[in-house]
């Protein structure tokens, strides 16, 4: 037997192992980058985009509103607001400091701020719209995990006129009241998606919008600046002058329901909304009902000649002044023996309204109140309208319609009594009040047209031409003479309505004023509804001697606006753009210059601009802006060269042209 003296070669075993380590090795990691590159690679690929990118919604520019003439009643103006990524602050020595630092330049309690930095939350807001001078201190202050980043602020250019009418929305562009509201799902856009680049140190450094297509929808209002400037100034004016408690005016398009001017007093300032009380934010013209009181007497004239059941040459006797009726008395200011139908409503006799009722069955007078809308919605594009009462018959008691002969048992919305004044005397047509009467977008397309709604037909157009005339003679001749201008067609009726006592019954002392009337003299016919609530008492307060003067007021700046009669000394005219005239290009834009210190500008020339080229610069250097009049700039405060900063007021004041 023989035996091999060969010994094993270690270093080649050795080499070997190694050998095949390096294999097994290999395979694993051929096995490991093909599962990474192939197998894994979309799921990694997401998961490092999204540590090196962050996604912003950017809030875009809520839609504007404009009046009939396109002149601004709302925009947004672009501001900074400052917010801070938490977890990016893990040092409480280092948030304390940020936090006592921010505190000074936010004008913010210090530990209102650290509460916010100590949240666990990715992201949080820590100051809103904040003037453009305080952004520019946070970021030179480049505190580690602070940024600012660009919102919408809402602006009121004309503050509180028609501060009813349009709302207002909240820091998040959400609308809460008027037309902000009730249009807001045309108004409010969606946020605008960015996807920003991040550095080694978490910070956004490149951005890319995902979608920049303009989405924003503008509400164009059939308000004219104009006659609401007119409007709200006569109510102000009457509403102190009276001592009153508050006051409304409509005016509106007898022949289409468009809305072209409703002031309300007390009222307030939109662009501070927050600070009003909510009683001044309430929109009495369509959430307010009232028992109308002698206005009223139009409706139940219309009922007894358009059913037959009078005519205009009756005679009633009206007992000289004191009516007793089933347990009660009826009482007229001035004593008649007998009035013609006509005279009742001339006269303003309550006693005589009775007798006309008497002629009327309850079924009879119920149905034609329900023709011109009363007891219903009108359904104008305001949110918080009320129906007003309008009880069934069933539940009328055997003095309910004597009462709602004269206004009382029966309440409504003035925009009810407005709208079914403009049917009364429109030819018989009731038409749906509205505000609206277009929406476009962003490149000024039409996507909704809003054209005049005839609901029904309350009366014949015979029963409405002798209303007109009655109501003529009621202006001329009787208890409306305060509301006459010599060479116009005016007509209307007055109203002196008793208020109910808490204690039961009616009120000796709280009456509610009013006014209805229309100018017939231009076209369109304009109806305006004047109501002053609890004027300071005194003898011979009645409707004609405290509401119908201010129609007059209203009547006297619409026929200005429309050239129809010369003007008063101070009375606002304005004309039409000539046919071929372009609107005054904005000439200031590249004249704007920053002041010698952050957040300060120097004042351009404002004359010869008008109102929405006003807004426009008033928007880059975020003033308080205050307009008097309307058309063109002719005077302004500051002057142009002066030195103004941010938020400072600027008062500018318009006549002439009106684009």
């Amino acid at each position: 037997m023989f035996r091999s003296d060969k010994s094993v070669n270690w270093m080649i075993v050795r080499i070997a192992l190694v050998g095949m380590a390096f294999a097994i090795a290999a395979v694993v990691l051929s096995a490991r980058a093909y599962r990474l590159q192939i197998l894994d690679s979309e799921v990694l690929k997401k998961r490092a985009e999204k540590q090196r990118t962050m996604n912003i919604d950017l809030e875009s520019r809520r839609g504007f509103i404009f009046d009939r003439s396109g002149e601004q009643m709302a925009a947004s103006l672009e501001v900074d607001s400052v917010y801070a990524r938490p977890r990016k602050l893990s040092n409480k020595i280092e948030r304390l400091e940020i936090a006592d630092n921010l505190s000074k330049i936010l004008d913010m309690d210090t530990r209102n701020i650290l509460k916010k930095l100590d949240e666990s939350k990715p992201f949080v807001w820590i100051k809103r719209r904040v003037s453009p001078l305080t952004a520019e201190k946070v970021r030179k202050s480049n505190f580690p995990g602070i940024y600012t980043d660009p919102e919408y602020q809402r602006f009121y250019p004309l503050k509180n006129l028609a501060a009813h009418v349009i709302g207002f929305a909240g820091i998040d562009s959400k609308g809460l009241e008027g037309l902000e509201l009730f249009y807001d799902r045309f108004l409010k856009t969606a946020p605008i998606p960015i996807t920003a680049q991040k550095d080694n140190l978490g910070r956004p450094v490149m951005f890319t919008a995902l979608d920049w297509a303009p989405k924003r929808n503008d509400v164009h209002i059939t308000l004219d600046r104009n006659i609401q400037f007119i409007v709200e100034r006569e109510l102000e004016n009457a509403v102190n002058r009276e001592h009153a408690k508050s006051g409304i005016v409509i005016a509106l398009d007898a022949d289409s329901g468009e809305v072209l001017a409703l002031a309300v007093r007390p009222t307030y300032n939109l662009n501070v909304f927050q600070h009003a009380a909510t009683g001044s934010r309430r929109d009495r013209a369509v959430a307010d009902a009232f028992e109308p009181g002698s206005t009223f007497k139009v409706f139940l004239a219309a009922a007894a000649l358009e059913l037959g059941k009078a005519k205009r040459s009756d005679a009633f006797f009206v007992n000289n002044g004191l009516y007793r009726y089933n347990g009660s008395e009826i009482h007229d200011v001035t004593p008649h023996k007998e009035l013609t139908f006509d005279q009742v409503l001339i006269n303003s006799s309550n006693i005589g309204a009775v007798k006309i009722s008497e002629k009327l069955t309850r079924a009879e007078y119920y149905n034609m109140l329900k023709e011109f809308g009363f007891g219903s919605l009108t359904n104008i594009d305001l949110p918080g309208e009320r129906p007003g009462l309008l009880s069934p018959t069933n539940h009328w008691s055997i003095l309910t319609k004597a009462n709602m002969a004269f206004g009382q048992g029966i309440s409504v919305t003035p925009i009810q009594l407005a709208i079914g004044f403009a049917a009364a005397i429109n030819g018989g047509n009731l038409y749906k009040p509205r505000l609206l009467k277009r929406i476009t977008n962003a490149l000024g397309e039409t996507v909704l047209e809003n054209p005049p709604l005839l609901v029904r037909r309350a009366i014949s157009e015979e029963t409405s031409a002798a209303l007109v005339d009655i109501l003529r003679k009621t202006v001329a001749q009787g208890t409306g003479k305060a509301a006459a201008i010599p060479g116009v067609e005016i007509i209307g009726k007055t109203g002196t309505a008793q208020k109910a006592d808490s204690k039961g019954g009616y009120s000796k002392e709280k009456y509610l004023m009013s006014f209805l009337g229309a100018i017939e003299s231009i076209k369109p016919r304009i109806v305006v509804l004047v109501l002053i609530d609890e004027p300071a008492a005194g003898n011979d307060r009645t409707g004609g001697k405290v509401a119908a003067p201010v129609f007059r007021k209203i009547a006297e700046g619409i026929l200005a606006l429309s050239g129809s009669v010369p003007r008063e000394s101070g009375e606002l005219v304005a004309y039409k753009r000539p046919i071929g005239k372009e609107v005054p290009a904005c000439f200031y834009n590249s004249d704007l210059k920053p002041g010698g210190k952050p957040g300060e500008w120097i004042m351009p020339d404002l004359k010869g601009s008008d109102i929405r080229q006003v807004v426009d610069i008033c928007g880059k250097i975020k003033c308080d802006l205050s307009v008097a009049g309307a058309g063109t700039v002719r005077k302004q405060d500051p002057k142009p060269g002066e030195t103004v900063r941010e938020g400072a007021p600027i008062k500018v004041s318009c006549s002439g042209v009106v684009y």
